[in-house]
């Protein structure tokens, strides 16, 4: 198997153009529409508007080709980073056990309705690096940005559940927490956090692209 081959500049440069474009939107949502209308919306709309952020972002996870980037930095600026960074992990874990579940019920038969055919190489390279157990944690940091095609693989594989969702959530978590920070950081006006909290997720965006076209090269 070969992992030497050097990712396309192309795919890089698509994740980050996606990634911008999620944080551009974020950013415009909490200033044109206005932060204090935005969180007087979520205060009115109560436990409602808490259900609809984990189900929306449990979605984004179940139906892979949807992206669900935006809903980090918007839970930050409606509820702070505590509690938005909470709502958003509890709706990856519920998204992540519900894909789960679904691949190890129905195997890959499933995938064609929840994931888009040119994600399959993607899955073939995580089956890859999940071989073993001992790898699980490796192959969960080098797919970081692709939790969603990395909780349908898992599912094909004999992983424990609970050592699954422990290892998936501690690895994404911190990736989480640097979306969310974004949308804290309009609202803060801690303008200065910006540049490196744009210049982390680039690299983690870069980091993903990179890791991706490895891993489908080597299973090549």
């Amino acid at each position: 198997m070969q992992t030497s081959q050097k990712p396309s500049l192309r795919e890089a440069l698509t994740s980050l153009a996606l990634l911008g474009a999620a944080l551009g939107l974020a950013y415009a949502v909490s200033t044109y529409i206005g932060i204090d209308a935005l969180r007087a919306a979520v205060a009115s709309a109560g436990w409602y508007a808490v259900v609809l952020v984990v189900i929306l972002k449990a979605t984004t996870i179940v139906v892979a080709p949807l992206g669900g980037t935006i809903i980090y930095p918007i839970a930050g600026a409606a509820y702070g980073f505590f509690p938005g960074l909470g709502l958003t992990l509890l709706g990856d874990a519920l998204g992540s056990t519900i894909a789960f579940f679904l691949s190890r019920r129905f195997g890959r038969s499933i995938l064609r309705f929840f994931t888009s055919a040119s994600q399959a190489p993607t899955i073939d390279a995580v089956l890859i690096e999940l071989s073993d157990k001992r790898r699980f944690a490796r192959a969960r940091v080098y797919f970081a940005g692709f939790m969603d095609l990395f909780a349908y693989a898992a599912g094909l594989t004999r992983i424990p559940y609970l050592y699954f969702i422990a290892v998936h959530s501690a690895v994404h978590a911190p990736i989480a927490a640097l979306y969310v920070l974004f949308g804290e950081v309009i609202v803060s006006g801690a303008w200065w956090l910006t540049l490196p909290l744009g210049i982390g997720m680039s690299l983690l965006a870069i980091y993903g692209a990179t890791r991706l076209s490895i891993g489908v090269k080597g299973g090549q």
